[in-house]
């Protein structure tokens, strides 16, 4: 029964120790706060010290190189101030003007009449003798000789000889080789298929056709024939023209 009696002295003894041990740890507790905080502030200060040394060292290590990029500009600035300067002290003389020409190739280089009539004779010559050789055996096996059939087999071969020695020989058949001249294209190097077809091919049909059409040739400005004017090519002398394609305007200056 004595130890359930409640004695009111023992309690409130027990409420003020434990009081005070509460006392006592908050007090510690604040104590590490404060030193946690104080640590802390400790660790920033020594951090932005460090940062600032290091900004500072690389301003230093980063200003010759500054000082040196501002005097190369300068000294570049001069100098091409003075080279203005120059520039505007000298007297300018208007610069020559190069002259404009109607075509491409001077009137000395260009193949004459009766040269291109040589050598469309010695053409005509050899590809009558090319569709003799190849058309015959066709004409003989499709029993077509003497007929209708008979003579456009033959002239496909004509014309062929025209566009494959042509083609092949980029300009000169065989009658141009003989009379050293030579077909050309302005803007190509090589004669293409389709320029040599329609020289060569299709012009001539009409050509060969209606004779008189050749005789353009002898009036016309740089000597060009119907096919030359529907191809743009031109009939040079070639050696003259490999000249001129080297020195550029030599010729020009002999036309008048």
């Amino acid at each position: 029964m004595n130890d359930q009696h409640y004695d009111p002295f023992t309690e409130k003894k027990k409420g003020l120790f434990h009081r005070n041990e509460e006392a006592a740890e908050t007090k510690e507790n604040n104590a590490k706060a404060m030193a946690e905080a104080l640590n802390e502030n400790l660790q920033n200060e020594t951090s932005d010290v460090h940062a600032h040394e290091a900004n500072t060292q690389r301003e230093v290590e980063e200003a010759p190189k500054a000082e040196a990029l501002s005097m190369g500009e300068e000294s570049k600035t001069a100098t091409e101030g003075a080279a203005q300067g120059f520039e505007a002290t000298q007297p300018q003389y208007p610069k020559p003007s190069r002259r404009r020409y109607s075509h491409p190739v001077s009137a000395m280089v260009v193949a004459g009449f009766w040269i291109r009539t040589v050598a469309f004779l010695i053409d005509a010559a050899v590809a009558s003798a090319f569709a003799a050789i190849f058309a015959s055996p066709i004409n003989a096996l499709l029993l077509t000789e003497g007929g209708l059939a008979a003579k456009a087999i033959s002239g496909f071969f004509f014309y062929l000889y025209f566009i494959l020695s042509t083609y092949f020989t980029n300009g000169q058949s065989l009658g141009k080789i003989i009379t050293a001249i030579r077909v050309i294209h302005p803007e190509e190097d090589r004669l293409s298929l389709t320029t040599v077809v329609i020289r060569e091919g299709f012009c001539r049909l009409i050509q060969t056709t209606f004779v008189l059409l050749y005789v353009i040739t002898a009036f016309s400005e740089r000597k060009r024939n119907l096919g030359d004017y529907l191809s743009d090519t031109y009939v040079v002398k070639d050696a003259l023209y490999l000249v001129e394609k080297k020195e550029g305007d030599l010729f020009y200056a002999y036309e008048n």
